[in-house]
């Protein structure tokens, strides 16, 4: 008798948000092994010197960068933030969650559960990518707690 062992290939999708441009502009499909290079590769400080260079009425978002596993709908957004020179990231965890509402009687699935923390550095954003790649859901509900 043989043994059939399945595995499922995980897709992801990427989209960016440039400063000055009032659209989330969706990349689609991303190989998981071009996802911290990506991240590694995306131009933070001349986004944020596009900022600074800007009026307030320009600027539309943060430089940011989302990751979302298309077949489990957990997904990373970075943002960063501060001066070109020396900047942080925001970072927010996306996932389906239950919660619960009326002291606890009523529970409910929230398809877009969102949980965020700030000052976190390019190792700690990597960090989160390689938990969000391999799907280690508890490293990243414990960071995110």
């Amino acid at each position: 008798m043989y043994k059939i062992q399945l595995t499922m290939e995980k897709s992801f999708r990427y989209s960016i948000c440039e400063p000055l441009n009032p659209e989330i502009i969706e990349k689609g499909q991303i190989d998981q092994k071009q996802i911290v290079k990506t991240f590694q590769e995306f131009p933070w400080g001349k986004y944020l010197t596009d900022s600074a260079n800007a009026k307030d009425t320009e600027i539309y978002y943060s430089p940011s960068l989302e990751f979302e596993n298309t077949s489990n709908k957990n997904g990373l957004t970075a943002s960063a933030v501060g001066d070109p020179g020396n900047f942080e990231f925001y970072l927010f965890y996306k996932r389906p969650k239950m919660g619960s509402k009326l002291f606890g009687l009523i529970k409910k699935l929230d398809e877009n559960y969102i949980s965020d923390i700030t000052g976190q550095t390019e190792k700690d954003v990597i960090e989160c990518l390689n938990a969000l790649i391999r799907d280690d859901v508890n490293f990243l509900e414990n960071k995110f707690k």
